[in-house]
């Protein structure tokens, strides 16, 4: 297959980074940073992303993947502190594997931006 056959597949960047801020925003709702009032609308950018891309189920899946990805990391950094403290690990390492980790779970997400996907489009914006 050729490249240019991959770029259907790729979401566009603005909805990319619209799920990257769209997990930022609900990292920040969780404890550490106390900014829980931030959940209440932190899953918008992320809505509007797979409304953008509602035409294609695989960018939507994508973009879910990107933020479930980026979720997961952010908010499960602290599942690096056992194996570097009391294993030795790398620095790197350990976050190498929380990352394939966060991959891993990130699918979850995905799936559900992929049906929300396939709802908008059934369904329609109302």
């Amino acid at each position: 297959m050729k490249i240019s056959s991959f770029k259907r597949f790729i979401p566009a960047p603005l909805n990319s980074v619209l799920a990257v801020l769209s997990a930022i925003l609900l990292v920040f709702a969780f404890p550490d940073f106390e900014f829980w009032f931030l959940a209440w609308f932190a899953l918008v950018p992320l809505f509007f992303a797979v409304e953008r891309e509602k035409e294609s189920f695989v960018k939507s899946l994508f973009v879910g993947w990107i933020f479930g990805t980026c979720f997961f990391f952010g908010s499960c950094w602290w599942l690096t502190f056992a194996p570097i403290t009391y294993a030795g690990f790398p620095f790197l390492l350990a976050y190498f594997l929380l990352f394939c980790a966060s991959l891993a779970v990130g699918f979850f997400p995905a799936l559900f931006a992929a049906l929300f996907s396939i709802f908008l489009k059934k369904f329609g914006n109302y």
